[in-house]
């Protein structure tokens, strides 16, 4: 019976045992009889991320995405695997946006790529952004599942010219859009067949995520099996009053070896582990494709099209899976290492700091919209082949929120000497952002020596520059003053370092001062007039006579 089931499979694994010179020795387990269906099938989904290599870019970079979906690139070897296969896709969206937002400068095959992938017979769903961990940033303190803020900053209308001149012009509206501009919402629309679907990372979930990943929109999440402790092996469960699609750790692990498999004796040793797999599986299965290391496309191919020549095994949609009665189950907590944990905290608290910081700006999305894609990329499930590299890249973007939020401060000073009853102190802020800001300096003595008459005054500052303002004091007594200077936005953030100054107050020199110069001033002037008048009076000198 056994040597009946499987047999197209077992004629492929023949056939690439053949040509690798080893045909001999090799069974590939059929499911047992008590796992299969009514109709004597095993029903498999299997779930394939489609995404790129790690990067700490917010969008994939026009010469990358070139060589991505070259005849031979990543993108065009997965697509080429998967597309019009009863296999499910799961889409990172950072893909479609990169080559949106290049316009008529986006390369050609880039744009015929997306063109294909959109004409796909495939089920399709949305990763998060960049497929960024979800469960990372909960644990470490987000109240939601972290997603882009807006792409406008990044959208420019040269790139878009042609299309805006061919679409006709629409009703005038004060919140329109340029005909043929995208927006941030166009960028990222897809017909995706399938909606609201978290995929986590396998064994990284706390009973807390769920709540949370359902407060963030999400209907469905897929769990590992490993996180959930449940009956029969139910692929589709309730879970903490969610619903939770269960993958099998067992054939999914199978799957991965199998498609990552190097040579031909390899992928035969994983596809006889993939048999045993589900053998021990329930009838309806769920198994997802591993998304931190690219997918060659090797072996992807020649696994999916094993799998569907055999009868005994009959791939279906996740739609169909998830249209079947769900069994309780209880959730197993995995929580994230704490030392991630631990670095993702130092992350959000940096990008708590720049939001803060950018109420301080004309836009403050033009910062903080492109800040949270480069999180976002930090966050991607393919860093976990390179955790050396995620260490350097989370460094500098720590680095770089620094740098960030001390470019608007107060410009250093030593002293001033305050000479008179009333002045302005005039201190100087310098703004090394691409954009104006609007500030409010305060200045505080340290003593009652001077009085402030304007505590918060208001300056502008524009791009890549440094203005003055100009502040009100009035000397109480002569001595030495220390002040405080401090900046600070609209908002009543504070903004930058603060900084402190030296007043030399010298109360009531201003009058004897300015007697004295008025006294040079008299004498000098005085003294000429003096002269003038006695070279008037001075005899004029006797011609003496002269020989002709």
């Amino acid at each position: 019976m056994l040597a009946e089931r499987f047999t197209p499979l077992r004629a492929a694994l023949a056939l690439l045992l053949g040509l690798a010179g080893a045909v001999t020795g090799v069974a590939i387990a059929a499911p047992a009889a008590t796992s299969v269906g009514p109709d004597g099938t095993v029903a498999l989904t299997v779930v394939v991320p489609l995404a790129v290599p790690e990067s700490d870019a917010g969008f994939i970079p026009a010469d990358a995405l070139d060589q991505y979906t070259r005849p031979t690139g990543l993108l065009t070897r997965e697509l080429d695997a998967i597309i019009d296969r009863p296999v499910v896709i799961a889409i990172d969206p950072r893909i479609i946006a990169s080559i949106r937002i290049l316009g008529s400068s986006a390369p050609a095959s880039a744009i015929e790529w997306l063109s294909r992938l959109e004409s796909a017979s495939n089920e399709t769903f949305a990763l998060t952004y960049a497929d960024s961990d979800i469960t990372l940033g909960l644990q470490a303190g987000s109240p939601r599942v972290l997603q882009p803020e807006s792409f406008d900053f990044a959208i420019d209308p040269s790139l878009f010219a042609e299309a805006a001149a061919q679409t006709p012009a629409p009703t005038p509206s004060p919140d329109a859009t340029a005909p043929g501009m995208p927006t941030s919402e166009s960028l990222l629309a897809w017909p995706y067949t399938l909606e609201s679907i978290a995929w986590p990372r396998d064994g990284t979930v706390v009973t807390a995520d769920l709540s949370a990943i359902t407060a963030s929109g999400y209907t469905t999440t897929i769990l590992s099996s490993a996180n959930v402790s449940r009956d029969e092996g139910s692929a589709l469960v309730r879970v903490d009053g969610g619903t939770a699609a269960i993958s099998d750790d067992a054939v999914s692990g199978a799957l991965r070896t199998a498609v990552a498999s190097v040579s031909p004796e390899d992928w035969v040793s994983a596809m006889a582990t993939v048999g045993s797999a589900l053998d021990a599986a329930p009838a309806t299965v769920l198994a997802t494709l591993d998304r931190t290391v690219p997918i060659t496309g090797t072996h992807l191919a020649e696994t999916l099209s094993t799998l569907q020549a055999d009868p005994r095994v009959r791939l279906t949609g996740l739609s169909q899976l998830l249209a079947g009665s769900a069994d309780e189950a209880t959730l197993v907590d995995s929580p994230q290492p704490a030392a991630s944990v631990g670095r993702m905290a130092m992350l959000l608290d940096a990008e708590s700091a720049e939001i803060r910081f950018a109420t301080v700006a004309e836009s403050p999305s033009a910062i903080t919209s492109p800040r949270r894609l480069h999180l976002l990329a930090l966050l991607s499930s393919a860093w976990l082949r390179n955790p050396a590299g995620w260490l350097t890249a989370t460094d500098a973007f720590l680095t770089d929120s620094d740098d960030l939020r001390a470019s608007v401060q107060v410009v250093a000073y030593s002293s001033f000497n305050l000479l008179a009853d009333s002045a302005s102190l005039p201190i100087s802020v310098s703004n090394s952002l691409d954009q104006a800001v609007t500030v409010y300096i305060t200045v505080r003595p340290e003593t009652a020596l001077l009085a402030v008459t304007d505590s918060r005054v208001e300056l502008v500052v524009e791009p890549d520059s440094q203005a003055k303002g100009q502040i009100p004091v009035q000397a109480v007594s002569n001595g030495t003053v220390q002040v405080l200077i401090t900046l600070a936005s609209g908002a009543g953030v504070p903004i930058g370092a603060p900084a402190t100054a030296e007043i030399n107050v010298q109360a009531g020199w201003e009058t004897p001062i300015v007697l004295v110069v008025g006294i040079i001033v008299v004498l000098v002037f005085g003294g000429g007039i003096v002269r003038n008048i006695l070279r008037r009076r001075k005899p004029a000198r006797p011609v003496e006579p002269t020989d002709d």
